[in-house]
């Protein structure tokens, strides 16, 4: 029973760092000569080695960007330069130190994203990307590194420069050796495969279930723009048909005051006045040819009730009669 125990406790500390969050990391920089982009290896770190009390640089806070932002498989997080103690700042003291400049590092929650950003860089001529110039850099203890990969996801050993982290951990499942100590698993090529096989399967399950939701959202979206636009035409529609309601009621109530106004100007006892209109350049002149124009006499007479002025010229309309009762008489 005690052995038991013993082992369990001894177990432990392994088991917290295997099943701890990790984060993936790799460094470039851009030979200002050459033109090319010398680029490290591939770094697994513990989940709040950038974090430096920022909670957004946190394993959580990578982890709620990615849910926003990394709809592609090639998607990963570029990093800013806030510290010379974690890798980053480690890493631009580096280049800075060798002349070069232009240093960036880019970090993510999946390391399948990482390997295929690594390609598609790769697949950029003009980028000129070098994994050969700087393959064997590594930072010192204080950036939080527990494994290093190459770029086809291959194991590597030597953490870091001071080797403080160790040898990388690449153990899928551990053992009882015979002195009693727990000795680890390495991974055959094979098995390698395997479980990258596996990783990419489920990372292209949660790629499918998040590009859903962005087309969901987007779906949704384009449906609420729709409705909206929808609900404006109408509102639009409406106002128009109010406003030619408003303009028609205006007409008739102009038309009805016109009447009056008519009725009001008539003449009593001309039985041969008639309403009518005399267009002019101006209204002036439009009144002097009801009263002298083409057809007037002396006897012509001419009430006016309204005048339309406008670009044209002008109409003076009202009641116009002769005098003598038998119509007018040309004017000579």
């Amino acid at each position: 029973m005690r052995l038991k125990l013993a082992w369990a406790l001894a177990a432990l500390p392994f088991a917290t760092t295997a099943n701890a969050a990790n984060i993936y990391m790799a460094c470039y920089y851009q030979d200002d000569a050459t033109g090319a982009h010398p680029i490290t290896r591939l770094f697994t770190l513990k989940g709040d080695a950038i974090a430096d009390s920022y909670p957004t640089w946190s394993y959580e806070g990578i982890k709620d960007w990615e849910a926003q932002f990394a709809t592609k498989p090639d998607e990963v997080r570029g990093t800013s330069d806030y510290t010379d103690k974690n890798i980053i700042g480690q890493f631009a003291k580096f280049a800075e130190a060798r002349g070069d400049s232009h240093s960036s590092c880019v970090v993510t929650t999946m390391k399948p994203h990482a390997l295929a950003w690594f390609q598609m860089l790769s697949a950029k001529s003009w980028f000129k990307l070098d994994v050969s110039r700087i393959a064997d850099w590594r930072p010192d203890s204080r950036a939080g590194v527990v494994a290093v990969t190459d770029w086809s996801g291959n194991a590597i050993e030597g953490a870091t420069a001071d080797g403080a982290e160790g040898k990388a951990d690449t153990s899928i499942e551990r053992s009882e050796a015979i002195d009693g100590k727990p000795s680890r698993h390495k991974m055959t090529n094979a098995e390698a495969d395997a479980k990258y096989a596996a990783d990419m399967a489920e990372y292209s399950k949660q790629l499918a279930e998040r590009e859903k939701q962005v087309e969901d959202y987007k779906r949704a979206q384009n449906d609420l723009e729709r409705i909206k636009q929808e609900q404006k035409l109408q509102v639009e529609r409406a106002a128009a048909e109010y406003q030619r309601q408003l303009e028609a009621h205006a007409q008739t109530v102009r038309n009805q005051q016109l009447e009056y106004q008519k009725e009001l100007a008539r003449p009593k006892d001309v039985p041969n006045a008639v309403y009518r209109g005399f267009w002019g350049p101006d209204c002036a002149t439009a009144r002097l040819t009801a009263t002298q124009g083409a057809g007037t006499s002396s006897t012509t007479r001419f009430r006016e009730v309204t005048t339309s002025p406008d670009s044209r010229g002008c109409i003076a309309q009202g009641w116009w009669w002769n005098l003598a009762g038998e119509g007018t008489a040309t004017r000579q």
